[in-house]
């Protein structure tokens, strides 16, 4: 007779195919408001002529010459504020793009931690995406931006579903 009670062996968990999905979905939306982030960062005075001229200013208002009072007659106090208001928005959309893979990444065991995480990171890409498409933009923006918002309602409907939560407890 053994002096510890005999418990049976847990068998190995196996992974959800819906956690697997919330991966993916999660890395692909963090991926849209990486490249959509990089783009506004470093797009500069380029960006903002194409972002003027999809708003419907002529080309010839839009060279170097004239940019500074194109940004003016959009509502912007200077082209260094547009300038510096896109690439924040960049940076915003970067930076949560990154902690979305991260969190991503870290949820493969499901625990709650990292799908709280990723739920956060999920609506910060969410907002800061809303904000991109909601002002000046352009198509490829705009376009990235609304799939960093459908991925990321995605992602947080797919971290939440019941098989992680029972698969999160199998595998503690």
């Amino acid at each position: 007779m053994s002096a510890y009670p005999v418990t049976p062996e847990r068998s190995a968990a196996r992974r959800p195919g819906t956690l697997t999905t919330a991966i993916v979905i999660t890395v692909l939306t963090a991926i849209a408001s990486i490249v959509n982030g990089l783009i506004i960062a470093t797009g500069g005075s380029d960006l903002i002529k194409d972002i003027l001229a999809d708003s419907g200013l002529p080309p010839e208002a839009l060279t170097d010459a004239n940019l500074e009072s194109a940004v003016q007659i959009a509502g912007y106090s200077s082209l260094d504020d547009f300038e510096s208001t896109f690439a924040m928005r960049g940076y915003m959309a970067l930076v949560a793009g990154v902690l979305l893979v991260v969190f991503a990444l870290l949820m493969r065991k499901a625990a709650t931690w990292a799908r709280a995480l990723v739920t956060v990171s999920a609506l910060a890409a969410f907002a800061f995406a809303g904000i991109i498409v909601a002002d000046e933009t352009t198509t490829t923006m705009a376009m990235l931006s609304l799939v960093t918002i459908l991925g990321a309602v995605l992602s947080i409907i797919f971290t939440w579903l019941p098989a992680n939560g029972r698969y999160a407890k199998a595998a503690a």
